[in-house]
């Protein structure tokens, strides 16, 4: 449970007695949660004693379970000869481990002087019988003007970058702690497990500020060391192809299939600084399912990278078209609106916060009066 000193920390684990990962890999909690973030965490938090709070207003029914977006640049393929060739992909049963991961970040709520947010993870795993994962989180930061700035050094940039017209300081540091959370824990499962399927949220793109080209092909690098094949899905996607969505290709295919655009892609696509790391595919796995881009490893052969897939098709469920293991990594990170609560009363009650209700000036003015249903 939640200690005194915001070991606020904690790993959620389920194994069916039967069918037990060897010890070494149960014991994980320690390792899926790097100590800088923990430390991190607790210094934050640590001069919030007394402050004013002013908890995130929580509507159930409206609730934003994820607060933060995939951020992919728009990227325009002017192709107008490209004629569609998917590839038929053939399931392979039993064919390998599937391991996908999955973080999400929330704001918990607001102090005099900054915000309190929280970061949670969730690895699962899919062998030839069950769903196994671990759960791990919620960590807990209070951003503030003051700590912006030693945050900033320990995450390593400068904070004088990262105010932009879009974003406040606060928010970016929040997705800063996000990513880096996410991607230790990719380089953990691909140096932890081997001959595995591993399943990534989001592209393969890399050379923004917030994905540094070095460090995601330092984790694809790890994986290949290990037999491992990264496959990573978009749930969403700004890459257009002959002036279509590339989730559009495959209206009139035949599932499973995945059809290549990477040599189309890469003829117009600048190289620098946004690299893509990654082979890029449109994938449409089941029948009446969403159609996803797919990314697999650029230096994995072709073939390897097609009987992959495969082997996913084979060994997890794909009803919609998207990997079950990779719906319940996200499932299990994501905060509900019920858990933000629970935070929020935990902070409170940990830290001897005044709450303060949140002024709302249409209220103020307009009284019982003051909703936001108005057609203007």
């Amino acid at each position: 449970m939640w200690g005194e000193d915001m070991s606020f920390h904690r790993t959620q684990t389920i194994f069916d007695e039967n069918h037990k990962i060897s010890a070494s890999q149960l014991d994980l909690s320690a390792s899926l949660i790097p100590s800088f973030l923990i430390e991190l965490s607790k210094s934050s938090m640590r001069n919030l004693r007394g402050d004013s709070f002013q908890p995130r207003g929580v509507y159930l029914p409206e609730f934003g379970l994820e607060n933060e977006a995939d951020v992919e640049p728009a990227i325009k393929v002017e192709t107008v000869n490209m004629k569609p060739m998917p590839t038929r992909i053939e399931p392979i049963s039993g064919g390998a481990p599937i391991i996908a991961v999955d973080v999400s970040s929330t704001k918990v709520g607001e102090t005099g002087n900054g915000i309190i947010c929280a970061l949670r993870g969730a690895l699962v795993l899919k062998d030839e019988r069950l769903y196994h994962y671990v759960r791990y989180g919620p960590l807990a930061f209070h951003v503030t003007d003051q700590t912006q700035e030693s945050l900033s050094k320990r995450l390593g940039f400068q904070q004088s970058k990262i105010v932009n017209p879009s974003t406040t300081p606060a928010t970016y540091i929040l997705s800063k702690l996000r990513n880096i959370l996410e991607r230790w824990t990719q380089r953990f499962v691909c140096s932890t497990f081997k001959n595995s399927i591993m399943l990534f949220d989001g592209s393969l793109t890399a050379g923004t500020p917030d994905n540094p080209v070095k460090r995601m092909s330092s984790i694809l690098d790890i994986a290949k060391d290990n037999g491992n094949v990264v496959l990573a899905f978009s749930k969403a996607t700004k890459l257009c192809v002959a002036g279509q969505r590339i989730t559009n290709l495959l209206d009139e295919a035949t599932p499973p299939c995945v059809l290549d655009i990477d040599p189309f892609v890469v003829l117009q696509f600048p190289s620098n600084p946004i690299q893509l790391l990654g082979r890029v595919h449109v994938a449409k796995l089941a029948s009446g399912g969403f159609t996803f881009r797919l990314d697999v490893d650029r230096e994995v052969p072709q073939e390897i990278a097609l009987e992959a897939v495969g082997k996913l098709v084979g060994g997890d469920l794909v009803v919609q078209g998207y990997p079950e293991s990779l719906r319940l990594a996200h499932i299990l990170s994501t905060f509900t609106a019920n858990e933000v609560i629970a935070i929020q009363r935990f902070v409170t009650q940990q830290y001897g916060l005044q709450m303060v209700p949140q002024f709302s000036l249409r209220r103020s003015l307009f009284g019982p009066f003051g909703t936001f249903n108005e057609v203007t």
